[in-house]
């Protein structure tokens, strides 16, 4: 999505390099935002502190648990969109903003999955902005 972006804002007149250098203004803005906020420190408390799963937890498959969660980024795609119309530089810094989005996701995919594995377990995290967080065990 954030290529599509940043092809528009090209496609609009942003100089190459001026597009590349916004999108990686707005990329590392963000990651800087993450990796530094206090609130990707609770987190991972939460999950290092996760209960035990209960046996008659009903679990979503990923396929649903990842677009459920992809879902807020179509918002993204459509700010980079309006946001080209008037100001295509906009666009190719929203476009970095969105790809920061997807380094940040794809960071915490794989340190989640490498603690998974250290624990032969899974999390599990109930919907919502306060879910609980439940550890399945014996299931990699």
């Amino acid at each position: 999505m954030a290529a599509i972006g940043l092809a528009l804002a090209l496609a609009r007149g942003v100089e190459g390099g001026v597009a590349l250098g916004l999108s990686g203004l707005g990329a590392g803005v963000l990651l800087f935002a993450v990796f530094a906020s206090t609130r990707r420190r609770r987190d991972w408390a939460q999950i290092v502190g996760a209960e035990p799963a209960p046996t008659e937890l009903r679990v979503e498959s990923r396929g649903r648990s990842l677009a459920v969660a992809t879902y807020p980024s179509t918002i993204g795609v459509t700010l980079v969109l309006v946001a080209l119309w008037p100001d295509p530089r906009l666009a190719a810094l929203l476009a970095g903003i969105l790809a920061g989005l997807g380094v940040a996701a794809l960071v915490f995919a794989v340190q989640l999955g490498a603690w998974e594995r250290l624990r032969l377990g899974r999390i599990l995290v109930e919907r919502g902005r306060k879910g609980r967080v439940f550890l399945q065990e014996n299931v990699l």
